[in-house]
């Protein structure tokens, strides 16, 4: 396991663009809907579902012909009539890929922080919250009230349900799903993915009506802490502006961005 302190930013960058890649390896072989293309130049997720959460570009080498590389990998994505993100890291190339993808037709949208926690030193912020029963998902009645929850948090459009439900009723040792439940209530997603000696955080939503109460701080205490039984000593995500206060006060420090390029 990787403790924190041993790393360079940019090495903390790697593991978390690293860890998503290895998550989108786990996707593809758990439903025929979603396929990685894994290239020495580029790492990119595609389908034929329409939405960029199954169609996008996470790593980018680019060539010495990079107009050209870059206008073919938009028009396989155009000849599937799906919207897709390109997604840029800090040591992608070229270093003015963002620019190039604008001028071929992408829209910027919000970027997303690429930070990390010392889960060594890591210690609960407050007592657990009674009413709150946090759960792992263990089946695919459990996979469904997830797929639920963090779709009305994340305004998933309900025709991913049903991909989305087969993936996450899929056991696997080194992914772990977890639903917070208020009187039998599914509230409160999270999911932990343990990649490269680094546990990388995803699906942490809360239902709206339940926001404000805590309960994002508790399920991320819960995640952290099964994290640190494991002896993983480094936990990552990439927050949205909306995420980031939260990850502030439990600790997490921000090591940089990720630049999103939206293309309809």
């Amino acid at each position: 396991m990787i403790p924190l302190k041993e790393l360079q930013v940019k090495e903390v960058v790697q593991l978390t663009q690293d860890n998503m890649m290895d998550l989108m390896r786990f996707w593809s072989r758990f439903t025929n809907d979603i396929q990685v293309i894994d290239g020495e130049n580029c790492f990119r997720v595609q389908s034929s579902l329409p939405h960029p959460l199954f169609n996008h570009i996470l790593k980018t080498i680019c060539p010495d012909n990079r107009d050209y590389f870059i206008k073919t990998l938009i028009q396989d994505y155009k000849n599937m009539n799906v919207p897709f993100l390109w997604r840029v890291w800090e040591h992608d190339t070229p270093q003015n890929l963002g620019e190039k993808l604008k001028e071929f037709g992408g829209e910027q949208i919000r970027s997303t922080s690429l930070m990390a926690l010392d889960i060594d030193n890591f210690q609960p912020l407050s007592d657990p919250i009674p009413e709150l029963i946090i759960k792992p998902v263990r089946n695919k009645f459990d996979s469904k009230r997830f797929t639920k929850c963090c779709s009305t948090a994340f305004e998933i459009p309900e025709f991913l349900s049903e991909t989305l439900t087969e993936i996450l009723s899929k056991q696997q040792v080194d992914l772990e799903h977890y639903v917070g439940y208020v009187n039998g209530t599914a509230v409160a997603t999270a999911t932990i993915f343990y990649s490269n000696g680094v546990a990388g955080i995803y699906n942490v939503a809360t239902l709206p009506e339940f926001q404000g109460k805590g309960i994002g701080v508790e399920m991320m205490t819960a995640i952290l802490l099964i994290a640190k039984l494991e002896g993983y000593k480094t936990a990552v995500l990439h927050s949205t502006p909306v995420g980031l206060r939260l990850y502030e006060r439990l600790g997490f420090q921000s090591y940089g961005e990720m630049r999103q390029y939206l293309f309809l």
